[in-house]
């Protein structure tokens, strides 16, 4: 097998694990009576203080602003978040949860932050360091490659 045909095959595996790693943040989501991507904005809401706006959602999960906008109209309606005007910036929303967002945030984001914590603790520190720098090399040559 030549280089080439190595790197391909290493690709169709990243793929692999890439595809079933979100799929298991899917499943999880959907146990938990939501989706993965209604979990990654509550994770950015409850990161961020005081709060955060639809931009920052965006930016920092790389999603559409449609998608924020309709995920963040969901949790408005079951009234865990509220949207108001930012005074800075008026064509863009300040988003903060209610009590009860907060509430639900914190039980569904800890639920996930314990198994997480034990997933990430059963593989020894250097190969955790290893898949970050891995990671961050990957991503680095994917923004350089794909991105020009």
């Amino acid at each position: 097998m030549n280089e080439k045909d190595k790197i391909i095959e290493q690709i169709n595996t990243y793929y692999d694990f890439w595809f079933r790693i979100n799929d298991i943040y899917r499943v999880w989501a959907q146990n938990h009576n939501t989706n993965e991507t209604t979990v990654f904005i509550l994770y950015v809401i409850n990161t961020s203080t005081p709060y955060c706006t639809q931009n920052e959602i965006g930016n920092k999960l790389f999603l559409p602003k449609q998608t924020v906008s309709l995920a963040l109209s969901g949790l408005e309606k079951k009234g865990y978040i509220l949207r108001e005007a930012n005074p800075q910036d008026r064509r863009n929303k300040i988003v903060k949860f209610t009590e009860q967002g907060a509430q639900y945030a914190n039980c569904i984001l800890d639920e996930l932050r314990t198994v997480e914590l034990e997933a990430f603790s059963s593989i020894p520190q250097d190969q955790r360091m290893a898949i970050l720098e891995t990671f961050s090399l990957l991503a680095g040559s994917l923004h350089k490659f794909l991105l020009k």
